[in-house]
């Protein structure tokens, strides 16, 4: 069945993500420096679970896509996760960087024990993006995560620097992101738009989007609960 006149598909997806966002305790608490070193560096380890098989959520969902012009996007985006050829800039190697600037040894990064929360995290993404189709992938990757990392991670690299004494080095992995999923996530939604052509596609689309925000929230609780009592 054809898509039905009415407000863009875009816009009903926004609205999933506004009616899904409530004030993410940690984003106050990291903003005003209320949390230990030993707090931010545990947080940052079990991101980096979830830093680590990005580029195989990002590679399924070209796996599954037939699209050309979707393809090039996502071939970008997996350009750009790995550095760009620069191991160096790598962004798991990136993320490994924050978390020592934080205190993090290398036995740590290497034996990082993932909560179940983020085990959950990891298993929804990969499943999402391997056996769903590419616009369902796409819209709990490009929508579901990508669209609000600039505005927290710009906040996050801020705080890091003013409140805890990093340097701008140390945050690269923050900031790298902030034009770089912006512009991602603007180009997915429009990819989404163009190929999500039936009612069918849309639902489904939307309701990958709602379990992506789920998962991501059953994430957060947990950080910030680990947080309060490491801090």
């Amino acid at each position: 069945m054809s898509q039905p006149k009415g407000k863009l598909f875009r816009e009903e997806l926004l609205d999933i993500l506004r009616e899904a966002s409530s004030r993410d305790p940690i984003f106050e608490a990291i903003q005003q420096g209320q949390l230990s070193r030993e707090a931010l560096k545990l947080w940052m380890l079990q991101a980096s679970l979830i830093v680590e098989p990005f580029t195989r959520f990002v590679s399924g969902i070209h796996a599954n896509c037939p699209h050309r012009d979707a393809q090039a996007l996502l071939a970008e985006n997996l350009w750009e996760e790995h550095g760009k050829g620069k191991i160096e800039r790598d962004h798991y190697r990136l993320i490994q960087r924050l978390a020592k600037s934080l205190g993090a040894t290398d036995e740590e990064l290497h034996s990082v024990a993932p909560l179940p929360e983020t085990t959950a995290y990891v298993n929804f993404c990969l499943r999402i993006t391997h056996d769903q189709s590419f616009v369902e992938g796409m819209t709990a990757i490009g929508v579901g995560i990508e669209y609000s990392i600039p505005q927290f991670f710009a906040m996050f690299a801020r705080s890091l620097q003013t409140n805890y004494g990093l340097s701008k080095n140390d945050v690269e992995y923050l900031l790298i992101h902030i034009g770089e999923d912006e512009d991602h996530a603007e180009r997915a939604l429009a990819i989404i738009e163009k190929f999500a052509d039936t009612r069918e596609a849309q639902e489904k689309a939307k309701a990958a989007l709602r379990e992506m925000l789920g998962v991501k929230g059953d994430f957060s609780r947990a950080l910030y609960q680990m947080c309060l009592n490491a801090s």
